[in-house]
């Protein structure tokens, strides 16, 4: 009786320990692959599951520290959900991990870019196209960071060496264009613009620059459609109404010019170079009242931005 006791109380044991091993091999049978994180967060972005993602990824490279590719996924999940400081952390980690991958410095100049670190984003570019030198878009990225940090000519060879990888790469000629307007070479500007276009139908600000330079040129023809083609792409923007107004106002055209003002404030209300506009053009209208109202309009903006400037706008009241 006994023994047979004791043969109960060790098969009872041995079910025990054996459940014991088993609990204790389960987390480890059931670890996912290095590959099979990557994809399920990879699945996650591209679904916009940024939440499970997020979730994912924190797990992956708590299971994987020593990866790379899965900081890095990280780091672009933590940016989509606009924790910038998190992000730039883990893009560091991955390039901790792996110097030679140039995915992560480019990653993080992305975080550093939108928050206007120009210097700091040209240096992470810098390094990623000693990597990659033949990422059109980083040569664009670091055309847009040299111009930010009034480095116009080297911000030029950028622009011209993304365009010679990608001549189709878009924005590549409108900021090529903005980087020889700023230089004052116009005709270069305008031809940068016109391609611009030709590519990019649906880009707005290419159209009001290049509108713009012919208004300068008093080419008035050429100006007018731009600015109209401007209008049709975005109607609510200030830029194109107001460049019309003015050829309307040249071409005696008050009525039209009037009605392309009203427009370009209701977009732009604090504007003192359309209200001023305005008053010329109620002017010539015979619209006395309504002229003199725009002008003291003008007045009292130029006085409020005078004390915004100064500080004064914000300083304590006197006794």
């Amino acid at each position: 009786m006994v023994g047979e006791e004791r043969k109960s109380r060790l098969r009872i044991t041995s079910l025990v320990l054996g459940l014991v091993v088993l609990t204790c091999l389960a987390p480890l049978q059931a670890q996912d692959s290095e590959s099979s994180l990557h994809d399920r967060v990879t699945a996650e972005i591209q679904q916009g599951k940024l939440d499970a993602a997020l979730a994912d990824a924190r797990l992956a490279v708590g299971q994987y520290p020593k990866s790379s590719e899965l900081y890095q996924l990280l780091g672009v999940v933590l940016f989509k959900k606009g924790l910038n400081d998190d992000a730039r952390t883990a893009f560091r980690r991955a390039i901790e991990l792996d110097p030679s991958i140039p995915q992560n410095y480019y990653d993080v100049a992305l975080v550093d870019l939108s928050e206007h670190r120009y210097d700091v984003a040209a240096s992470r570019l810098e390094s990623h196209l000693r990597l990659d030198p033949t990422n059109a878009q980083a040569h664009l990225l670091l055309g847009r960071a040299y111009h930010n940090l009034n480095r116009t000519l080297p911000a030029i060879e950028q622009f011209k060496k993304a365009l010679a990888l990608n001549p189709q790469l878009p924005l590549a000629h409108y900021h090529l264009g903005y980087a020889y307007q700023s230089l004052g070479k116009l005709q270069d500007a305008l031809n940068e613009f016109e391609a611009e276009i030709t590519l990019n139908r649906e880009f707005y600000d290419a159209y009001w620059l290049a509108g713009n330079i012919e208004l300068g040129n008093n080419r008035l023809d050429s100006a007018e459609k731009l600015f109209r083609k401007g209008i049709a792409v975005n109607p609510q923007a200030y830029t194109a109404h107001y460049g019309l107004a003015q050829i309307l106002m040249a071409r005696k055209r008050f009525p039209e010019a009037e009605a392309e003002l009203k427009m370009a404030l209701a977009a732009s209300p604090d504007n003192v170079k359309i209200h001023y506009a305005l008053a010329r053009t109620y002017q010539q209208m015979g619209k006395s009242a309504d002229a003199q109202h725009e002008f003291q309009v003008c007045a009292t903006l130029n006085a409020r931005q005078q004390k915004e400037r100064s500080g004064i706008a914000g300083a304590p009241a006197q006794p």
